[in-house]
């Protein structure tokens, strides 16, 4: 079974990030039928609030077509690669502060 499918953002059937068409391609389905049942989902009191949080959550998660990982995915990569125990310090001696009354300060 090395030709697994994996749910993708349609970068050809779209209208506004390719969410529905990457779902539609996935389970083989009418991408307009998946539009039009997530409209209707959308405007169904109490749930239309979530399914909009929904969609823009599959967006953050769900990799684009030609995308190697999904947005969520680089954003975690990129944190996770900032070690801070490689940053060094930098110390200065011998500056001098002025205070607000302008008096100096030897540091």
């Amino acid at each position: 079974m090395s030709d697994k499918k994996k749910l993708y953002r349609s970068s050809e059937d779209r209208w506004i990030a390719g969410v529905l068409g990457g779902i539609s391609a996935y389970f083989d389905w009418n991408s307009t039928l998946v539009r039009i049942l997530y409209i209707i989902l959308m405007f169904t009191p109490g749930v239309g609030l979530v399914a909009i949080l929904a969609y823009i959550v599959m967006i953050a998660i769900i990799p684009a077509e030609n995308a190697p990982v999904s947005f969520f995915n680089q954003l975690r990569s990129t944190y996770k690669n900032q070690d801070s125990s490689k940053k060094s310090r930098k110390v200065i001696h011998g500056v001098e502060e002025e205070d607000v009354n302008h008096d100096k300060k030897r540091g």
